[in-house]
């Protein structure tokens, strides 16, 4: 099936955004936070729990010194020892349950959005798969998604515990020195200069590691999946360089991040350092001064300040990178499904099929003059085999495509029973046809799961009937471990032909009533087209049985051919009046085979 379609995905899902757009991301990403709005709540209290605890603490050391000491009352200093120790201890159970909590808020929440990003991605037409490279798709479910993490996990709650700390911080040295705290204060709008500065160059950085880390995953994903044809040209050296070309832009790419954040984090220290000198060497403070325990807890309250402004700078780094890959989610959650996940129930209209009509059809990939099918009109009646021929490239399979609702036409009308299937989903469509690939897929599991597709309620009884029909039952019997015996990454521990019969089960399984063969029999041995015809035989006239077809011999008791040739039937008959006819057919019947 050629495509020559343009890309809408690529440009939407690479594009960056404002900053206007950067407050939507956020409150889109926002809204999974509220079904577990409780966990955070639970693990903000213990948060600030914690965080008065720890402005408590140098207040108690400056009691003692100012008052114990002078005294030298043992029983005071041993009173708010204890206190003391209980504030660390309480702090400890605080920040367990804090952490804990907040990471299965998380955890949940990046549970849900890698399903609604798979289950978008799975929802999304055959069309968007060849607009966005499959690795890319992975890096969108897995590191994408991963890196929202210290979003909820870290960055919402310690951007606001950093800030609240800040302030208490700068109450409890107002409280202490208001001339000194004044001059502190003043590395808050600093620090937000820098911030402002730095976040330019931290998103760039994000956003490159992101996307040469989905080139990256592209690229082994491509060349692994066409290993042979890479071995058979003997190109194991040529691809070795080409992926190091591509791991190198993204090592480049690593480095910059590195660089950019190894620049701001001394930057942020060395001001600071500053800053505290400053403080000191520029005013009288300590000459003015009488009670020690006031200047150290004053010292104390100095070092906590400066930790929460390098949480922040740390955080702000984190939220860029959650940001980045943001960016490259929240399009996809946006998206509006093409199928719906949950089963379908088949309209009244499609239970039994009558006709099979494509009236006037044209379909271009991109909308364009380039027809790939044009002028395509046909009635199918229900219970018929038809068979499908033509070169490759002609247009059969894009025709099959447009019957299953993959694509919908250009102009023209397709009808089931006198219904537009227009005015169906997708998912509809495809409940009421079966459609057997040239190349067969199997799932990395069992024979029992690849005829069910995962399916539970699929009975074993209707599993070993689809396979007998499909002459594959005794074939399972004789294995050791029957239908539940492993089929191996893509089938590689079945033989060509016990994979397209299997294939074939597939779909009689779910008793469809339309069914779809498309060049089926291309790649397998005689004895297995020969099982394949067999069941085709059996279940004749209870289905409509469509064949898009590799060997002549296989439509030869079809009802009606039609051959398509360059987007157009060029010819339509029963096998033996297209053979006296001496045109296209004929010529395809001398050569016994279709062109490929």
């Amino acid at each position: 099936m050629s495509k020559q379609h343009t890309s809408s995905y690529t440009v939407q899902e690479e594009t960056t955004l404002t900053k206007h757009e950067d407050i939507l991301l956020l409150r889109r990403l926002g809204q999974y936070i509220s079904p577990h709005k409780f966990l955070l709540i639970w693990a903000a209290l213990f948060l600030l729990f914690a965080l008065s605890l720890e402005l408590i603490r140098p207040m108690l050391i400056k009691r003692v010194i100012d008052t114990a000491f002078p005294q030298r009352d043992v029983g005071i200093i041993l009173e708010y020892a204890g206190l003391y120790f209980l504030t660390i201890t309480f702090s400890i159970v605080a920040m367990f349950v804090h952490n804990y909590t907040l990471q299965q808020f998380g955890q949940r929440i990046i549970f849900e959005i890698r399903n609604t990003v798979f289950a978008k991605i799975l929802a999304r037409t055959p069309a968007h798969f060849g607009e966005l490279p499959i690795g890319n798709l992975v890096t969108r479910v897995t590191n994408d998604t991963e890196s929202l993490r210290t979003l909820y996990t870290d960055v919402v709650l310690k951007l606001g515990s950093s800030t609240l700390m800040i302030i208490g911080i700068l109450i409890s040295m107002f409280f202490l020195n208001v001339k000194l705290a004044s001059v502190v204060s003043l590395l808050v709008p600093l620090m937000a200069v820098l911030i402002f500065v730095y976040q330019k160059y931290a998103r760039k950085a994000f956003r490159g590691v992101r996307t040469k880390l989905a080139a990256s995953n592209t690229s082994v994903q491509e060349m692994l999946n066409f290993i042979v044809v890479i071995k058979s040209y003997v190109g194991e050296s040529i691809m070795a360089k080409q992926y190091d070309r591509i791991s190198r832009e993204f090592l480049q790419a690593g480095l910059f991040e590195v660089k950019t954040f190894a620049i701001f984090r001394p930057i942020v220290d060395g001001m600071l350092f500053v800053i505290f000198i400053a403080i000191f060497s520029f005013t009288n403070w300590f000459d003015s001064v009488t009670e020690a325990g006031t200047v150290f807890a004053f010292i104390q309250y100095m070092d906590k300040f400066f930790q929460p402004l390098k949480e922040i700078a740390e955080k702000y780094n984190n939220l860029q990178s959650a940001l980045a890959g943001a960016e490259r989610l929240v399009p996809i959650i946006n998206e509006e499904a093409d199928t719906a996940i949950e089963s379908i129930t088949i309209p009244e209209e499609f239970k039994t099929i009558e006709t099979i009509e494509f009236d006037h059809v044209w379909f271009s990939y991109d909308n364009s003059e380039t027809y790939a099918l044009k002028d395509i009109s046909m009635t199918i009646h229900g219970g018929q085999f038809i068979g499908i021929v033509g070169p490759s490239g002609g247009g059969k399979s894009t025709l099959m495509a447009l019957l299953m609702g993959f694509y919908r036409p250009t102009k023209g009308t397709i009808r089931i029973n006198g219904h537009d299937t227009n005015q169906y989903a997708p998912a509809i469509l495809r409940e009421v046809m079966g459609y057997v690939f040239q190349d067969s897929h199997l799932f990395k599991g069992t024979i029992r799961e690849n005829l069910s597709l995962y399916d539970d309620t699929i009975s074993d009884s209707a599993l070993i009937e689809a396979a007998k029909k499909a002459h594959l039952h005794t074939m399972i019997e004789r294995l050791p471990q029957g239908y539940n015996t492993p089929v191996g990454y893509l089938g590689s521990l079945l033989s060509t032909g016990q994979k397209q019969l299997l294939a074939m089960a597939r779909v009689l399984v779910r008793n469809r009533q339309i069914l779809i063969f498309d060049e089926a029999t291309a790649h397998i041995d005689s004895h297995t087209e020969q099982l394949i015809q067999q069941s085709i035989k059996t279940i004749r006239g209870e289905k409509t049985i469509i064949s898009i077809a590799h060997r002549l011999s296989t439509i030869r008791s079809a009802n009606q051919i039609y051959l398509i040739k360059q987007g157009e039937i060029v010819e339509a008959g029963s096998y033996e009046s297209l053979i006296a006819q001496k045109g296209s057919f004929f010529a395809l019947w001398e050569a016994r085979s279709v062109v490929i």
